[in-house]
């Protein structure tokens, strides 16, 4: 007996094989086969969808050309969008250009599974679960033996908010396999030390133990232990950050998140961190720019109309505040990586 498909994942596909089979009657053959292994998750966002189909049937290439350039920049990490500006290009004749777009389109055809996994870590890190679920449920019907949308699959189990102790298992279960495939990722051992934190924070689940401290003890020492070997090589194999680089920026915050919870020194911090986890690389920069900026300029402000002993507390207290902010979890990335 076979299960139908949801209508909307049908209807979905048959739009899918209609554009390819399109591509074969233009003569485009092998643009047609390379579309058939397209990522279809990529096809179902109605906005994409609905750009792709504008940019390709308006017959003024200008105007198609801004459409298509318009959907690049809305949706630069969908294969579909450089799909577009191809197709454009091939009309205006510019062979060239539409190879180039091509070939970007073929890149991101191939990522686009790291892509909706980055998404699915982002939208935890933000504490919109019910949106990383949905993704994650999307994601999972085409790339579910792919390792990085397992590892979100992981982390959306780890961040749950009322978390049976039966999801925490899955999730270390999960994130013990990945890390033996893949032992130098440090958001794997960033959410396995998570887990193994929270798991160790339940006790040992038998109830005689538990009766027994001596044994309790024990086995939360070993869970601790688990726990900081994994942020110790959390800490090692952390990318360098910088402006621009979202993989990194991702793997620092998700680490960011598991120190929070590992280290409750740093929950503030977090509590900070989350509200501006919302922006990307440069934006999120942009942001923290902007916020410290403020406070750099309230307190000349204050300079003016404050005795010189509270202005002084307030620099101080400032001072503290932006150390403790943006220099608090490096270093102590930098004492875990050197194995203090």
């Amino acid at each position: 007996m076979q299960f139908g498909r949801p209508k909307g994942e049908m209807t979905a596909n048959r739009e899918f094989d209609e554009l390819a089979a399109e591509f074969e009657a233009q003569g485009l053959h092998r643009e047609a086969e390379l579309l058939r292994r397209f990522p279809r998750t990529a096809w179902d966002d109605e906005l994409v969808k609905g750009m792709f189909v504008a940019s390709v049937s308006i017959r003024d290439t200008l105007r198609a050309e801004k459409v298509a350039q318009q959907l690049v920049r809305f949706a630069p990490e969908n294969p579909f969008a450089y799909l577009a500006l191809c197709l454009v290009k091939l009309k205006q004749g510019q062979t060239h250009e539409a190879a180039k777009a091509f070939d970007r389109a073929l890149h991101f055809a191939s990522t686009f599974p790291t892509y909706r996994a980055q998404k699915i870590h982002w939208l935890c890190l933000q504490g919109k679960l019910d949106e990383a679920r949905q993704v994650l449920r999307d994601t999972m019907k085409e790339y579910a033996d792919r390792w990085e949308v397992q590892r979100a699959r992981a982390h959306v189990l780890v961040s749950s908010e009322r978390q049976a102790a039966s999801e925490v298992k899955r999730a270390i279960e999960l994130l013990e396999r990945l890390v033996r495939l893949y032992p130098n990722d440090p958001i794997t051992h960033a959410l396995l030390a998570q887990a193994v934190w929270r798991d160790e924070g339940r006790g040992t689940g038998d109830e005689e133990k538990e009766g027994r401290q001596v044994a309790n003890s024990e086995w939360r020492m070993a869970k601790r232990e688990q726990a900081m070997r994994h942020l110790r090589l959390m800490a090692k194999n952390l990318p360098t950050l910088n402006f621009t680089d979202v993989d990194a920026f991702i793997a620092w915050e998700v680490a960011n998140q598991t120190l929070a919870e590992c280290f409750p020194w740093l929950k503030p911090n977090w509590l900070l961190e989350r509200f501006f986890v919302r922006w990307l690389p440069p934006r999120y920069f942009v942001a923290v720019g902007i916020l410290w900026g403020t406070v750099a300029t309230l307190l000349a402000i204050a300079k003016l109309f404050l005795p010189p002993t509270l202005f002084a507390s307030l620099v101080a207290i400032a001072s503290l505040a932006f150390v403790y902010n943006r220099f608090a979890v490096p270093v102590l990335v930098w004492l875990l990586a050197k194995g203090t």
